[in-house]
């Protein structure tokens, strides 16, 4: 079943924004919106109060400007200068998706930008409307999870959003809405936002609940710095909300200028922001579709709004939907792309599905129906899959034995690796499998006992390990390796083995790491991905030390990404890259290693130092270098 993808975006703003990156306008704070007497502490919170379904629009200004110096490795080696420049002008709105007693969900847009002015060391990043239009679309929201006092929990994306935007928006969250709020006239707190963690002091004013005031004292740590020591630091920040007299939000003002030194002196964070959201109207507007998910999540904690009992989600998934519209839908329908909105009728149907699990079997009479499109074959099978329920197996079974099912050889193949989706399997599923698998070699089917081979080692990794058919599975899949006939076969049967996740891994693996093939060490590579003992990972990066071949440095490196690796594992890593050894074009392969470990300080900041000098680097990909040095010490602050 097609799944959307990730659209991915010049990574520069994110960049600058978590360089902390904003200008020095310190002119006076634009006039606050007119004060009610509210001394009492029950005036104090929430923060700001919200209506479902009324949007707020806002008149949103926010001018960012930084220069971080990245000291370079050596001792003659001088520092290299990263400047941003960001300022956007237009507007923002804010509308209530929910309210209950344990807090409310915000959707934030970005619409109308008249100024969308972003530049990182000289490069435009949003040049033109086009591109403008991919990294900051109209259509790009956010959710906002506030706490029953107003604070900040979460901020919440669906995979359609770009990168770009879900940066920007969780940066500007953090600024406009405050992350621990007391019923006191004033208290302090540690803040984490982009910049890093800091400590702050809030104050309502006195007399007046209708402003706090926010007052930024010193960064604990500086995301920007990386793994080098701050040991100065000079920082003046002020921030205002203003609410009227029903508690709505009419404005915020925030300057904040930021100078940090180095242990020798030199500057190494400077950071200028000016930040202004004037309330513009206020209006009722229909709520989003029902449907819509924001299922990424950008901070650490986070609302529950769904506090429903198993039942009740599985429910509110189908939104109605039964069984006898799920047949009639697929037997209308010649191919998954005639239906409608696919993905949210996978997802309404498995749900119905589970609600229902005696009537998994009549998807069979439209499965078995003659001429029926592969391709709704294969959704059926998704979604007994999804079901997932010993219903659903014993169904799913049953139609990959049914002729009708080897009527598409090319279908068929994939319907079989479906098998090896099911989280909670069966015996009987691994039955079926070897009894699919002996039939392919019997028949010289190599298509379908690959596929087989997959599925089953996927099958043997959900069971307990000492089960006796695990064990049986992993024998299978291993004497498929050592009887391969050639590279392909054997790169293949090495894949499949992978699957298993077995601790036998370590054992079988590793010669094919030094096989004369490139296709056979790469598929080594992949297999070794989810062993589960550590020296998996020393056998991976031993083997990336001699590796010259592009693509299996990019299979070690995939392994490698899906692994935790410990700070000797990334100072490995780290003298490798900097000895000059990864092969041009495979820069996006590391990155992706160091995104997952920007909490590992020095040893990952080298690294993308290393990369940042290389002299061919594509401009997209030298921004995604900048951006990640920019976030260093990131990953655990949220």
């Amino acid at each position: 079943m097609r799944r959307s993808t990730l659209v991915r975006g010049v990574a520069g703003l994110g960049a600058l924004v978590c360089l902390g990156a904003l200008a020095l306008w310190l002119s006076a704070s634009s006039p606050s919106a007119a004060t009610v007497e509210a001394s009492e502490s029950s005036h104090r919170l929430p923060l700001f109060r919200w209506r479902v379904g009324e949007a707020h629009t806002f008149h949103l200004v926010w001018d960012d400007l930084t220069r971080v110096a990245l000291p370079m490795p050596g001792p003659d080696a001088k520092a290299q200068a990263l400047e941003g420049v960001l300022h956007l002008d237009g507007e923002l709105t804010l509308q209530a998706l929910e309210s209950r007693a344990t807090g409310t969900r915000l959707r934030l847009t970005l619409r109308r930008l008249a100024r969308h002015e972003a530049v990182l060391s000289g490069q435009a990043l949003l040049p033109d409307a086009a591109a403008l239009q991919a990294h900051l679309p109209d259509t790009a929201s956010a959710w906002l999870e506030l706490d029953a006092r107003g604070a900040l929990q979460a901020v919440r994306f669906s995979e359609a959003e770009p990168p770009l935007f879900r940066q920007l928006a969780q940066t500007l969250s953090a600024e406009l809405f405050p992350s621990e709020l007391r019923d006191a006239e004033s208290w302090t707190a540690t803040e984490s936002t982009q910049t890093g963690e800091v400590a702050a002091t809030f104050a309502f004013e006195p007399g007046d609940a209708s402003r706090l005031t926010r007052r930024r004292s010193r960064y604990q740590r500086l995301r920007a710095a990386g793994a080098w020591p701050v040991a100065k630091q000079a920082l003046g920040s002020l921030t205002t909300f203003d609410r009227d007299a029903e508690g709505h939000l009419v404005a915020i003002s925030q300057d904040e200028v930021l100078d940090a030194l180095g242990a020798d002196g030199q500057a190494l964070v400077s950071k200028r922001l000016r930040l202004r959201l004037t309330y513009q109207s206020r209006e009722l507007r229909p709520l989003p579709p029902s449907d819509e998910q924001k299922l990424v999540v950008r901070t650490p904690s986070q609302i529950a709004f769904e506090a429903d009992a198993e039942l009740g989600q599985l429910r509110s998934q189908a939104e109605g939907m039964t069984v006898d519209e799920l047949l009639e839908t697929l037997e209308d329908a010649t191919s998954p792309d005639s239906i409608a909105g696919l993905d949210v009728f996978a997802r309404r149907a498995i749900a119905a599905l589970q609600l229902e699990p005696k009537r998994c079997q009549e998807l069979a009479r439209l499965f078995l129906k003659p001429g029926t499109h592969p391709g709704l074959r294969e959704l059926m099978l998704d979604l007994l899959v999804g079901a997932g329920h010993p219903q659903a197996q014993a169904t799913l079974r049953a139609l990959l034995l049914a002729p009708e099912a080897r009527e598409h050889a090319g279908a068929y193949v994939m319907m079989v690796q479906r098998a090896g989706f099911v989280t909670k399997p069966e015996p009987e599923l691994g039955v079926m499998l070897n009894g699919l698998l002996d039939r392919a070699r019997t028949e010289h089917d190599v298509p379908v006992e690959r596929a087989t081979s997959y599925a089953l080692g996927a099958w043997a990794s959900r069971l307990d390990p000492a089960s006796a058919e695990a064990r049986a599975a992993l024998r299978t899949l291993e004497n498929a390796v050592a009887d391969a006939s050639g590279d392909e076969a054997r790169a293949h049967a090495l894949r499949a083995l992978g699957g298993t996740a077995a601790e036998r891994l370590v054992d079988v693996v590793p010669p094919h790491l030094r096989a004369e093939s490139p296709d056979v060490r790469a598929a080594a590579a992949d297999a070794l991905r989810q062993a589960p003992q550590e020296l998996a990972t020393r056998l991976l990066l031993d083997a990336l030390e001699t590796e010259t071949d592009r693509g299996v440095q990019r299979a070690l490196l995939d392994a490698l990404n899906t692994r935790p690796l410990d700070a000797v594992a990334l100072e490995h890593l780290r003298a490798w890259v900097v000895s000059g050894r990864l092969a041009p074009g495979e820069e996006p392969a590391l990155l992706a290693v160091a995104a997952q470990h920007l909490e590992g300080g020095t040893p990952v900041f080298q690294m993308l130092q290393a990369l940042a000098m290389r002299p061919d680097l594509q401009a997209p990909t030298r921004a995604r270098v900048m951006a990640l040095m920019a976030q260093v010490g990131a990953q655990l602050g949220g």
